[in-house]
């Protein structure tokens, strides 16, 4: 089944960028500068697939591996002029990047999507492609056209909720990609990745991270992460 994520967000637009860095590199504890190694000694601050860690989400990988290679054209360029082009392709609507405001959160983690009529006709088209091309379990029955329609219409309520998760992973991506490249942080990107940290530990985002072990575990790393950046040298 084709991602409600990728309907919404026009990632073909980095595909490219993101994949030829990840070709050759990876954020690795081997491939890291000192002051990184000596900072990040858990393996969830590695990890391509724990989403607590800086590189394990979506939003998270995308960004730091992009950031990566958009380095190599912009060494003197500010990590948040990345970012700003970056969030730019994901055509998504913005919180401010430093609100904790919990009432202004509540309010945008409440908005939806509203996919165009085109997006949505091309996102049916991959759903019938992926149909005809999956074998069925037994007793599964193809959707129709509006039933993939009304599929993709539920999902894009409340889509607030992972704008933000998505733009706060690519801010501590992108921030703890200069970290382990560069072995320091620029001063502006270190304040905007602090505040991020505190706003995804706030009870109205954590609360969304699974049971309350889960949650718990996930705080336990945001906040080894904020630590890490409290250390850097800027």
């Amino acid at each position: 089944m084709v991602s409600i994520r990728l309907m919404v967000v026009p990632f073909l637009l980095l595909m490219s960028l993101i994949t030829s860095a990840q070709q050759t590199f990876r954020f690795t504890r081997a491939n890291a500068h000192p002051n990184a190694q000596a900072l990040m000694k858990e393996e969830f601050f590695w990890s391509p697939i724990d989403e607590s860690g800086p590189f394990g989400s979506d939003g998270g990988s995308d960004a730091a591996y992009g950031f990566y290679n958009w380095r190599k054209e912009h060494t003197l360029g500010s990590p948040i002029t990345w970012l700003k082009e970056l969030f730019s392709s994901w055509a998504y609507p913005q919180l401010a990047w430093d609100e904790l405001d919990t009432v202004e959160i509540k309010r945008f983690i409440s908005l939806p999507a509203h996919p165009d009529p085109a997006t949505v006709e091309q996102t049916i088209r991959a759903i019938k492609q992926n149909q005809n091309t999956t074998p069925a379990t037994k007793g599964q029955k193809k959707l129709t056209d509006d039933e993939i329609r009304q599929l993709i219409l539920d999902g894009s309520k409340n889509m607030g909720l992972t704008y933000l998760t998505d733009e706060d992973a690519a801010i501590i991506g992108t921030a703890f990609a200069q970290v382990v490249m560069e072995g320091k942080i620029d001063p502006v990107l270190k304040v905007h990745a602090q505040n991020t940290i505190k706003r995804e530990m706030l009870p109205v985002i954590i609360r969304n991270f699974g049971n309350q072990g889960q949650q718990n575990l996930h705080k336990e790393k945001l906040t080894k992460m904020l630590k890490v950046l409290e250390k850097i040298y800027s």
